[in-house]
Formats: C-alpha cells, sequence, structure tokens
C-alpha cells in the first residue's frame, strides 16, 4: 500500500544510514523501543548486527541526529551510555555536526563519530532506494492486515519482536520468535494469503535467524553432534537448558509432596511426565539442519536476504525466493505440522 507521509530529516538520515549498513553487510533494524518491565525507556534509531569471526559477534547502536542544534558532545556520552545499559559490543553517532574535536572525541570514548561531511555525502549519493519500503510503510502494512486488535495486532508484535533483539539474543528469544513464525504459518497455510502475512513471515524468521546465531557463537567450536543437541534442548527447555528445567522439576514435585499425601500422586511419574512433554517437542530436524557447519555461516546472510524480502516493495511469494529460504521455511512447517505445500506457493 502507498505510504503518502513525507519522512522527516531524521527519519530520512536513518532510512539512508540503514541502506549504507546494508551495503556494507549488516544485519539492519530501524526504530527499536528499549523497554524495561514493560515501560518504554527510549528508541535505538538504528540496531546493527555482523558476525565478524566464527566466534564473536558485533551488536551496534546508532544514534542519529539531524538538527540544526545536535549537541553532538552529549549525544556520544548518551549513545556510549546507552551502549553499556543494553550491554552491547559497539555504538556510532550520526550528526550534522562537522567540527572536527567531536569525532576526536567520539574516538577518546570509543564512540564512532559520523560526522555532517559524511552525512552530506550519503544525501548526495543514490544510496536511498526507492525500491524497498520505508520502515513506516511496512508497519502501516502490518497494522492494515491486521486490523489492529481485532486481528492480532501485527504492528504491537512487531515492535516487540525488534525489542526481542536488545535483551533476549537468546534460546528464550529463539523460542518466542518461533512462537510468531508459527502464528503466521497458520493464517498463510489458512488461505489468509495477504502479502502482509508473508512479510512478517519472513522478517520473524530473519529475527529468528539472527537470534540463533548469537544463541550458538558461544559452543560454534564443539563438533555437529553435540551442537546439534545443544540446539535441539535450546528449542525445547528455553535458556535455562535441560539440566536446570530438571532441576525445577524436582523442586516443584518436593513443594507439592510437602502439600500432599504420597498415596495421591506418584512423584516420579509426574516428573517423567513433564520431562516428556518437553521431549515430545521434535526439534532435532530444525536442530540438525541449522546447526550443520555449513549453514552456521549461513544464518547470517540469509537473515539479510530475508529482511530484503519483507521490505522489498515488489513483493515474491516463497516460490520465488532462493533455494535457501525454500528449505528453512519447509522445515519450519515441518516442525509445526504445517502443510508446506499451502505455504511455497
Amino acid at each position: 500500500m502507498p505510504y503518502n507521509k513525507d519522512l522527516k530529516k531524521g527519519e530520512l538520515a536513518e532510512e539512508r544510514l540503514r541502506l549504507y549498513f546494508l551495503n556494507l553487510g549488516y544485519f539492519v533494524i530501524r526504530s527499536i523501543k528499549a523497554e524495561y518491565k514493560g515501560f518504554d525507556v527510549t528508541d535505538v534509531d538504528l540496531f546493527l548486527y555482523s558476525r565478524p569471526s566464527p566466534i564473536s559477534r558485533e551488536r551496534t547502536n546508532v544514534d542519529v541526529k539531524m538538527k540544526q542544534r545536535p549537541q553532538a558532545l552529549e549525544r556520544v556520552f548518551w549513545t556510549k551510555g546507552l551502549k553499556e545499559v543494553l550491554n552491547l559490543e559497539k555504538c556510532i553517532v550520526a550528526t550534522t555536526d562537522k567540527r572536527s574535536h567531536v569525532a576526536e572525541f567520539g574516538a577518546k570514548n570509543d564512540v564512532l563519530v559520523l560526522d555532517g561531511n559524511f552525512m552530506n555525502k550519503l544525501d548526495s549519493t543514490a544510496r536511498y532506494s526507492v525500491e524497498r519500503l520505508i520502515e513506516e510503510e511496512f508497519i502501516a502494512t502490518l497494522d492494515h492486515a491486521s486490523i489492529g486488535e481485532l486481528g492480532g495486532d501485527w504492528k504491537k508484535k512487531y515492535e516487540l519482536a525488534k525489542s526481542n533483539l536488545l535483551d533476549r539474543l537468546n534460546f528464550d528469544g529463539v523460542n518466542y520468535l518461533l512462537g510468531l513464525i508459527r502464528q503466521h504459518l497458520e493464517i498463510c497455510s489458512s488461505g489468509f494469503n495477504s502479502e502482509a502475512c508473508y512479510r512478517a513471515l519472513y522478517i520473524y524468521i530473519s529475527f529468528f535467524l539472527i537470534t540463533l546465531d548469537y544463541s550458538i557463537k558461544d559452543f560454534s567450536y564443539k563438533d555437529q553432534k553435540e551442537r546439534n543437541e545443544l540446539i535441539a534442548d535450546g528449542i525445547r527447555f528455553g535458556e535455562m537448558g535441560k539440566k536446570k528445567s530438571e532441576e525445577i522439576i524436582t523442586m516443584s514435585t518436593a513443594l507439592m509432596s510437602s502439600f500432599m499425601s504420597k498415596s495421591d500422586y506418584d512423584i516420579d511419574a509426574i516428573k517423567q511426565e513433564v520431562l516428556s512433554q518437553f521431549m515430545d517437542i521434535n526439534s532435532n530436524d530444525l536442530a540438525e539442519y541449522l546447526g550443520s557447519t555449513k549453514m552456521m555461516h549461513r544464518l547470517l546472510p540469509i537473515a539479510i536476504e530475508l529482511e530484503g524480502q519483507a521490505y522489498n516493495r515488489k513483493f515474491s511469494s516463497p516460490m520465488n525466493t532462493s533455494t535457501e529460504i525454500q528449505s528453512i521455511i519447509g522445515l519450519l512447517c515441518d516442525f509445526f505440522s504445517i502443510d508446506r505445500k499451502k505455504i511455497l506457493i
């Protein structure tokens, strides 16, 4: 759907910087709400994700200020503080300020400053692509398709999914995103084949791949069998893992025993039943595919490709995407017992 609202100067700069960093090979998300216990604290203008090596990842918050009086020195303090609070690896300030001492101050404090000279060059190039939906268009498309709260409020779910990238880049975040993916696979398979539904599916799978990539960074050196087990258990049990889950189950059943007569329950049977519920989650195939050495190197590139499909002004159905994307969508369909033929059309 067309979006006729003119972008403000700062929003336009964010879109241009977004495309600039995408061209450099980053995974980029614009306008993420940083929350604390349900309260919106601030916005991260751009969130960058990169993979410098097989065992390292870099997350960067970018602060964009295009005002006549940008107060650039203050933004350096603010941006570095936000980086520390969010426990990210790097931070960047983009400003209209051209004074050399601003960049020098930033460098002394490990903050990269993209000054007015850089931003002017960026504005003079054709980096701002009309082939991509801007963030406001993308959100409006989701909101229109879901008809607000009556249709599940896709806009709100999308905003929460973006925030998930700031504070839950772990297996809890992986499972949260799997839940969103399942919802959209079910909606698409039911015959509600709107572009917006598939766009949301693409972006959530891209978030899922990024979150998985960060979650497995610390055991990428392990052999594939052990890696697959760790991924499978992460999907089954979340960030706390199988061992911690078993401890919680043991504590819970012990608490039950203090209130109930032993003749009223079989504690071993209860423990086995709860564990079997987790183990019934058939995450092995998903873990085996995504945990392979080849796919571990491809998680970030495929996530970037999916993000591009989600925002491409010219919509492509799953059957018109790459073989890798089709394989992952098909595998997710199998994981949720959804007929892949109804999705890969």
